[in-house]
């Protein structure tokens, strides 16, 4: 974030060294809701594997998915996704 000096557009920033549990766990997810001061259910992820689409769900948040490296039938098992894109320009 530093090297591409966009730290200051985000509010909170958790990453995988501020937790003591992986993803699909949903420390990450529920870590970062907690510092923003709002509820998961409040909270939208954007995610591009299974693991985090699931690391979303069982932290109680809908999902975007970027098929950039999975396709859509390897998400089929969440009922947490909202939409799937090709890559983020799709959503511009």
């Amino acid at each position: 974030m530093d090297g591409l000096a966009i730290r200051d557009y985000f509010d909170a920033i958790v990453s995988a060294d501020d937790v003591s549990k992986s993803k699909p766990d949903p420390e990450t997810y529920l870590k970062c809701a907690s510092l923003l001061g709002m509820h998961p259910e409040e909270c939208l992820v954007f995610e591009d594997v299974p693991k985090g689409v699931e690391s979303a769900y069982n932290a109680g948040m809908k999902a975007m998915v970027l098929t950039t490296m999975h396709v859509q039938h390897e998400f089929q098992q969440f009922d947490n996704i909202l939409g799937f894109h090709d890559d983020y320009t799709a959503m511009a």
